[in-house]
């Protein structure tokens, strides 16, 4: 029981922390406006992360957990077809969990700070380089299954990272703007480009549900 609430009070803490730094920045942020934030005490932000170095360590590896855990769940639920996994890493990299404007706004305000901060860095690395191996890795298996000897993994996968990190940065800039359907389509039609027999008929579906459905736009 106890421990139970002790990993409520830190979540709630972290969220929290999420919600500051996405509304007033990382160097304004202080454990007093985590508090606040919280509705606790100051003194139970330092019984529970001693310092604020602590408290923003451990809110970053929350949302980088966060985000290895859902990519993976969905992966793991369309089982071992490349292409479907693929489609689904889109899904969460754009969808309703993970791509919001205040997660996608601490994220940007973690990276900004890797350059002077290692242990950031390191946790981001590692982050980065384990997502970047796994699509890589989708990539390569279709395009062995379809026959594409002319295709590069390795560039195909760093062209999907690069558009989904835009797109999140598009969302923080301009959150008005965004949108969410058109830009799940604009990864997919990236893929179809290099794999028309895979995702060429995705993407026509998709199309499709977006003229019956309208335009989703973050809000």
């Amino acid at each position: 029981m106890r421990s139970a609430v002790k990993h409520l009070r830190r979540e709630q803490l972290i969220e929290a922390t999420i919600s500051v730094i996405a509304r007033r920045g990382f160097a304004r942020t202080t454990l007093a406006l985590v508090a606040k934030e919280a509705k606790l005490s100051q003194g139970i932000v330092h019984f529970y992360f001693k310092s604020k170095d602590g408290l923003l360590f451990e809110t970053l590896s929350y949302l980088a957990a966060e985000y290895e855990a859902t990519w993976k769940r969905a992966v793991r639920h369309v089982g071992p077809d490349p292409v479907a996994a693929l489609d689904a890493v889109i899904e969460v990299d754009l969808g309703l969990e993970i791509c919001v404007r205040k997660k996608v706004a601490v994220w940007v305000a973690f990276w900004a700070e890797t350059r002077g901060r290692p242990e950031y860095r390191k946790l981001c690395t590692e982050l980065s380089a384990d997502y970047f191996a796994q699509t890589r890795d989708m990539c390569r298996q279709i395009a062995e299954r379809g026959g594409y000897t002319d295709i590069d993994p390795d560039n195909v996968a760093r062209g999907l990272n690069a558009m989904v990190d835009g797109y999140w940065v598009s969302l923080m800039m301009d959150p008005r703007a965004f949108d969410r359907a058109r830009a799940k389509q604009a990864c997919r039609q990236l893929l179809a480009g290099v794999f028309p027999a895979e995702f060429g008929p995705l993407v026509g579906s998709v199309e499709m549900a977006g003229a019956s459905c309208g335009r989703l736009k973050e809000a």
